[in-house]
């Protein structure tokens, strides 16, 4: 049996992980979580992932920068964004950056996991057929 696909989480509220994690792996697949940009970096640096679903507004390295970063060296990483918003920018302005800058879809804080489950799927099932 092939492996599950595994899904980086990015978030700095811990519920918001746990909640993610349950939910990809009620789904099949494998969750690894971390709490900031930098951890992310590093998991990426050290692991194959799926997809990449990352918080936009976090503490040091944010969603926003972190999208650019793995974009500078892995252009074909499928990434998804979410934002429940923030101090700086409006909600569209950050998710329109977010998908400028290489973001496939964003999602509005709170949202149904089963549509980021679906997408996650779709991106998977794209990724098995190349």
């Amino acid at each position: 049996m092939p492996p599950r696909p595994e899904i980086l989480i990015v978030d700095d509220v811990e519920a918001v992980r746990v909640s993610l994690a349950a939910a990809v792996t009620a789904a099949g697949y494998g969750a690894t979580c971390v709490a900031s940009g930098q951890e992310a970096l590093d998991a990426l640096g050290a692991k194959q992932f799926a997809v990449a679903v990352t918080d936009i507004w976090m503490a040091g390295i944010d969603g926003l920068k972190l999208i650019k970063m793995i974009r500078e060296s892995n252009r074909s990483l499928p990434i998804l964004a979410m934002t429940g918003g923030g101090p700086r920018l409006t909600i569209e302005t950050a998710g329109s950056l977010a998908e400028v800058w290489g973001a496939e879809r964003v999602f509005v804080k709170p949202f149904d996991e089963d549509q980021l489950i679906q997408t996650i799927d779709a991106i998977v099932a794209r990724g098995a057929s190349h």
